[in-house]
């Protein structure tokens, strides 16, 4: 069993085979035993006769046939495994993400396939299925406008604050390392409470905010409710260690992507790009905790502790992203862009 995957090199070097792949793709999704993708059922056989491909099985319940792709981002896909595998190695090592560009670059692949394969790939960090637990302890909430043409490019201008008619995020981080994201119309309390109240549970949570009014109804249903007034120029309070900065970390990293990488996140994929950003954040753990001490002019010693986090290994992070592959797919839609089956 694989356990840790160091670049892309290596991948092909642990898997001289795509069986090889194919084998690390079934002990991960199926970590719990096959089975069919379809119904569900654990009773399965291999099929091995000369017309058949490799990995296919049968399940003796429904009889539909399947593979470890099927009903997954990869269903149906004719490219090498070990070219999924380094894509989602690039994906999940990467500080700010990998363009489509870049991607098709390194794998040696269609810029347009690439970015069908980063976007599958986005797929299975959706968390549609509320498999993540509730934000706990103290939580704090920041909104944000992303996105928009560039102005070196297109000349294009966009107001700032609330007239522009750029894309609104809203964004939950609790001081544990977890965040979430989501794409929203509007920051009025009937848009953002529900939104919230999916990702918190009120009883328990101590509510850090901005001095938005939206936030003023919110923070009355949580057990507790802090906030700092930045129009005050108020970013922390020492006294009730109220601030957002935590939120506004993610935010950034929304901001660093779009400058660095994408350039430009339209508003039909937005939550997809946020649904990799957040991934990567929750998905790190604390090493250690540097202190810094020094002295004001005043003669005041002050004292800050910051812990640095780093990424969790690589195939830690494809056992959690592939074992909920299972019924996220994407495809081609009519005016070939990307949808759900279903749509």
């Amino acid at each position: 069993m694989i356990t840790e995957l160091k670049s892309i090199p290596d991948i092909w070097k642990r898997m001289p085979s795509e069986m090889h792949a194919r084998r690390f793709l079934e002990n991960i999704i199926w970590s719990t035993g096959r089975h069919c993708p379809h119904c569900g059922s654990v009773a399965s056989s291999p099929l091995r006769g000369k017309t058949c491909r490799p990995g296919l099985y049968q399940c003796r319940d429904c009889r539909l046939q399947f593979t470890v792709t099927t009903l997954t981002p990869m269903h149906s896909t004719k490219l090498d495994l070990r070219v999924w595998i380094s894509a989602m190695f690039l994906v999940l090592t990467s500080s700010k993400g990998i363009s489509s560009v870049v991607m098709a670059r390194l794998l040696g692949v269609n810029q347009k396939t690439a970015w069908k394969m980063g976007h599958a790939i986005q797929e299975m960090m959706d968390d549609r299925n509320g498999e993540l637990l509730p934000l706990e302890d103290i939580v704090e909430v920041d909104e944000a406008y992303v996105g928009g043409a560039p102005k070196s490019l297109s000349g294009a201008y966009n107001k700032r604050g609330k007239g522009t008619a750029k894309p609104m995020i809203f964004v939950a981080a609790s001081r544990d390392g977890q965040a979430r994201a989501r794409v929203v119309s509007d920051d009025k309390r009937t848009t953002l409470e529900p939104v919230l109240l999916e990702w918190v549970d009120p009883a328990t949570t101590s509510l850090m905010t901005d001095g938005s009014k939206s936030y003023i109804g919110l923070g009355k249903t949580m057990a507790d409710h802090q906030s700092v007034i930045h129009s005050q120029k108020e970013y922390a309070n020492p006294e009730t260690g109220a601030h957002v900065n935590t939120a506004e970390a993610v935010i950034s990293q929304v901001q660093r992507a779009l400058v660095g990488v994408y350039h430009n996140l339209g508003r039909q994929h937005l939550q997809r790009y946020l649904d990799e950003i957040v991934w990567r954040w929750n998905h790190r753990e604390p090493v250690r905790e540097v202190v810094k001490q020094w002295t004001t002019r005043d003669g005041v010693a002050r004292e800050k502790s910051t812990t640095i986090w780093r990424p969790i290994p690589v195939v830690d992070q494809m056992r959690v992203l592939l074992r909920g592959a299972v019924g996220k797919q994407v495809r081609r839609s009519k005016e070939y862009g990307l949808c759900r089956p279903l749509c």
